[in-house]
């Protein structure tokens, strides 16, 4: 079986998990407090999106 990252629920859910926690663990790489605030913003807006997407499809399931 192959895990699809694109489309997969899941994976993507997982995914944008990891994603958030880099950005919110990695302030430090940014040039300033707004680009990391604004790119946090972003990651958990993602974040947020997957949840509602792999709850929806475990409730289908």
């Amino acid at each position: 079986m192959t895990l699809d990252t694109e489309t997969d629920p899941q994976a993507v859910l997982d995914r944008a998990r990891s994603d958030y926690l880099a950005v919110s663990r990695g302030g430090h790489l940014f040039a300033s407090q707004d680009e990391h605030r604004r790119a946090e913003e972003l990651a958990w807006d993602r974040l947020q999106a997957a949840e509602r997407v792999a709850s929806a499809a475990r409730t289908a399931a």
